[in-house]
């Protein structure tokens, strides 16, 4: 089954249950017209279990999603079975292998007998388990979910940072154990969603840049050293060298650290000190391997060895140091400071590829770039529409499928809400994909994006 054919057969198998609900409101739970639309959708449905355990249907802003597919022509039927379970608080429902005709008479029959609304999904599941549901379970949106698990486990990150800096300054020692901790969550949500856990890195907090920009390296990171095929315990100890990179800048005055213009040649020779400061600290932590305290002191020694501390001629660098440097480079590159402004995700990686082979190790460039796709999480593209979105999901690679808020409309009218798209999705008309990307556009040329706000509100 193509994805043509998977698209119309899930339509058709949305609206036999819509019809089913709509009909059991008219006639009695034997009549034809409730049954017969139950027993086409189970034969419907058949094919699409031969390849899977289990099929996700969500509601997401008002839109019915099966398997990832949307529903947008709605019938009365459809409406009024999109009504209840918004009515009743159903975010997303999970059909598993085995469905039965009488788990869905069942589960009609919850779904036309509960008044209540805004249920929650324990209350809904101890419903459906109640009437007898066996194959069909309450779950929350999972792509909703998932990007409110990544903050948590961003949010966390951030205040091991924070502890950590603050324990140091105070003159005592951090725990290391709490940030491999952090860094082991941040490694297991980009496994799990690895688009949840990038778009974190493009919101920026000026005020709190130290602790975001450490966050950021570590998740970078661990990007970069999945598309390496380290062991996992190695990915660890390149994500908290990450976490942990700038540690030793809390040796240094706090004005220096932020002093927006022109460091002179003595200030430059201070700042110089703090991965030597870092790599000291580290030593004294308990929970710290060997490996990432060289990262530390090695990150910004530069590709060809002519950064700093200078490398002894006859000593080889660790072969992961640059993979701090590179993901140091992208963050500040995408970074609003009081001396530059932020470059698109793009630009940074355009900026990158000079910088290969000079300060940046060129193969671990390349590994980065393939980590965020052709047009990393937070691109500005036009589309062959004139509309104008931003990437919210981005492939490995070149191949995958793109995903896209739009912000303005043909006109260039900016949207109320954020319309999430997917790329790939086709014309039934044509057979050809409805949108496509002409180029990216300059942010420089649009009012400011909060891409936080982008994440949490957009449609689709």
């Amino acid at each position: 089954m193509d994805r043509r054919q998977m698209e119309t057969a899930i339509a058709g198998i949305v609206r036999l249950l819509g019809a089913s609900l709509k009909n059991r409101g008219l006639y009695p739970p034997s009549h034809p017209l409730v049954n017969i639309p139950i027993e086409k959708c189970i034969s419907e449905l058949a094919p699409l279990f031969a390849d899977r355990t289990e099929l996700v249907l969500t509601v997401v802003d008002e839109t019915l999603v099966l398997e990832g597919v949307p529903i947008f022509h709605l019938t009365s039927s459809l409406e009024l079975f999109l009504a209840r379970l918004g009515s009743i608080g159903v975010p997303a429902l999970i059909f598993e292998r085995g469905l039965t005709a009488d788990d869905l008479e069942r589960f009609m029959f919850f779904l036309h007998e509960t008044k209540e609304q805004g249920l929650e999904t324990e209350a809904i599941k101890e419903r459906l388990s109640a009437v007898g549901v066996k194959h069909i379970l309450v779950t929350e949106n999972e792509e909703q979910n998932d990007f409110a698990t990544a903050r948590k486990i961003y949010d966390n990150a951030i205040n091991v940072v924070v502890q950590a800096l603050s324990d140091v300054r105070n003159g005592q020692i951090p725990d290391g154990a709490s940030c491999e901790s952090a860094v082991r969550e941040i490694n297991g949500m980009l496994l799990r969603n690895r688009d949840a856990m990038l778009a974190l890195t493009l919101i920026k907090n000026f005020d709190e840049y130290t602790y975001n920009h450490s966050v950021n390296v570590s998740v970078l990171s661990l990007a970069v050293t999945e598309n390496l095929g380290l062991p996992e315990q190695n990915r660890i100890n390149v994500g908290v060298a990450g976490l942990l990179h700038d540690i030793g800048k809390t040796q240094l005055a706090l004005d220096l650290i932020r002093k927006p213009g022109t460091l002179t040649v003595n200030e430059y020779e201070e700042i110089k000190k703090h991965p030597e400061e870092g790599y000291a600290i580290l030593e004294k932590m308990t929970n710290i391997q060997p490996e990432t305290r060289e990262l530390v002191r090695e990150h910004h020694m530069r590709f060809d060895r002519a950064g700093y501390p200078t490398p002894d001629p006859d000593v080889q660098m660790h072969p992961y140091s640059q993979v701090i440097a590179v993901a140091d480079c992208y963050d500040a590159l995408t970074t609003t400071r009081t001396y530059q402004k932020a470059r698109s995700p793009q630009n940074a990686i355009e900026i990158m590829r000079k910088l290969s082979g000079k300060s940046l190790d060129p193969d671990l460039v390349t590994l980065l770039e393939r980590s965020l796709g052709i047009y990393p999480i937070g691109t500005l593209l036009r589309l062959n529409t004139m509309e104008v979105g931003i990437v919210t999901k981005a492939p490995e690679g070149v191949k995958g499928n793109l995903e896209v808020a739009i912000l303005y409309d043909q006109a260039g009218n900016p949207l109320p809400k954020p319309e999430a798209v997917d790329l790939s999705e086709l014309d039934p008309a044509t057979g050809r994909p409805r949108r496509t990307t002409l180029g990216t556009v300059n942010p420089m040329l649009l009012p400011p994006i909060t891409f936080e706000n982008v994440m949490e509100n957009a449609s689709g």
